[in-house]
């Protein structure tokens, strides 16, 4: 069942960019954020389709998995089974997890949380002292449009303000960087100029051997280029701040 048509929205994306090799863009930013884990035990706040989780579980770490939905869930269980995968909201996250971590994601989580601030506070109280917070969000609020209402985004970041906002919330900001410029542009383009929202074929499952290349060559990119070089601009913000 589907709360929202947001939900379903979400699902079906999922569902789209399922087998996550082929999607660059969401293979190459797990390949990231799993680089900056800390510790032994995770929680992943908003799990999706578990590809994080799975990765981070054949690297060793003790995970958790919190996922609103059943029918994503049932994603995520077809991915690896044995995933340790908990029903409920962000907000529920205290009667879900009674345990300190040392790591939570929270990636591409926060946008769809109208009251981020109290999701920050229950993060950090679940965290072992000098435990992480990694968080990806969407950045520039000025580029909110069609595709962060189609998918439930309440808003879309501004990289100051929210480094602000965790430092009041009790937390040390350890890097800060914008990621994904390539996708810039184009985003500009179809939500400020054409008022549409912008399609993601390129990150699904296709055949043909243009498609094959281009994706090779956006995997090159994300992986030896962008995962390294921080260009001060891009789609996204990466945060990893430490619990003080």
């Amino acid at each position: 069942m589907f709360d929202n048509p947001s939900t379903k929205n979400l699902f079906r994306h999922y569902e789209r960019i399922y087998v996550v090799e082929d999607d660059f863009r969401n293979y190459n930013l797990s390949v990231l954020v799993a680089g900056l884990a800390y510790g032994k035990k995770i929680l992943d706040l908003g799990c999706g389709s578990g590809f994080l989780l799975d990765h981070l579980s054949h690297m060793g770490f003790q995970t958790i998995g919190i996922e609103p939905n059943e029918e994503t869930i049932g994603l995520a269980k077809k991915r690896n089974a044995a995933l340790d995968i908990r029903k409920g909201d962000a907000e529920e996250l205290d009667s879900l997890v009674l345990d300190e971590v040392d790591t939570v994601f929270a990636i591409d989580v926060l946008e769809h949380i109208e009251d981020d601030v109290s999701i920050l506070k229950k993060i950090r109280r679940h965290l072992c002292s000098g435990g992480r917070l990694v968080a990806v969000v969407p950045a520039y609020p000025w580029l909110y449009g069609k595709r962060d209402q189609k998918y439930g985004h309440f808003r879309r970041y501004s990289q100051k303000k929210f480094e602000d906002v965790l430092r009041m919330e009790g937390f040390q900001v350890r890097v800060s960087r914008h990621w994904n410029i390539l996708g810039l542009l184009p985003y500009i383009f179809y939500e400020k100029i054409l008022r549409r929202e912008l399609e993601i074929g390129l990150r699904e499952k296709k055949i043909g051997l243009i498609n094959f290349l281009f994706k090779k060559l956006l995997h090159f990119w994300f992986s030896f280029i962008e995962n390294k070089v921080n260009f001060g601009l891009g789609l996204s913000i990466v945060i990893v701040a430490e619990k003080n």
